[in-house]
């Protein structure tokens, strides 16, 4: 496809100015969530806490009525480390870290779509469903994940680190694209 061909041209110095202003708000904003995150949200925990939480009780849900493990499977919480532990047979299998929750995918997604020049309803709709797509992709992430490290443990580094990353990254990639469709949706 030619660039003549596209209904938006790029190439013109209000395009170029545009786009110059997005990637400036998307930096600004992406320093001023990096910073208030590190300094204040994540040593608290306050928001990865429940999250990790909630998607810790998600895989054990999934785990035991699934009926994949032999064992019931419990989880606990350690504060101090900034994780929560998958327990198995009374022995603490796996972890979940607090950073491993999928806040930072959330932001980027949200934000993105925040500074896109489309009405307030659609971004609304997007930015809720995107951010359930993502908790629920990131349970059935860290559900697969456990199983792999149990019964395929030679694999889970590669899966733990580009499979699922590039996985949930083409989600993202796809709420995009849905997002600026041109159909009527919210």
């Amino acid at each position: 496809m030619k660039l003549e061909n596209l209904q938006y041209d790029i190439t013109t110095p209000a395009a170029k100015k545009q786009i110059l202003r997005f990637l400036i708000r998307f930096t600004l904003l992406f320093l001023a969530w990096h910073i208030t995150y590190g300094q204040f949200l994540s040593p608290t925990g306050v928001i990865d806490r429940p999250l990790t939480n909630f998607i810790s009780l998600s895989i054990v849900k999934c785990i035991n009525f699934s009926n994949l493990s032999p064992f019931d499977l419990t989880w606990a919480e350690d504060h101090v480390n900034h994780r929560n532990f998958l327990i198995q047979n009374n022995n603490k299998v796996f972890s979940i870290f607090y950073s491993c929750d999928g806040i930072n995918l959330m932001f980027t997604y949200v934000s993105i779509l925040l500074l896109l020049p489309y009405p307030v309803k659609r971004k609304i709709v997007f930015s809720l469903c995107g951010i359930v797509a993502i908790i629920a992709a990131n349970i059935i992430r860290c559900t697969a994940l456990y199983l792999i490290y149990v019964y395929y443990n030679s694999t889970f580094n590669f899966s733990h680190h580009y499979l699922f990353t590039l996985l949930i990254d083409l989600l993202i990639f796809y709420g995009w694209l849905l997002f600026i469709k041109k159909k009527k949706i919210a």
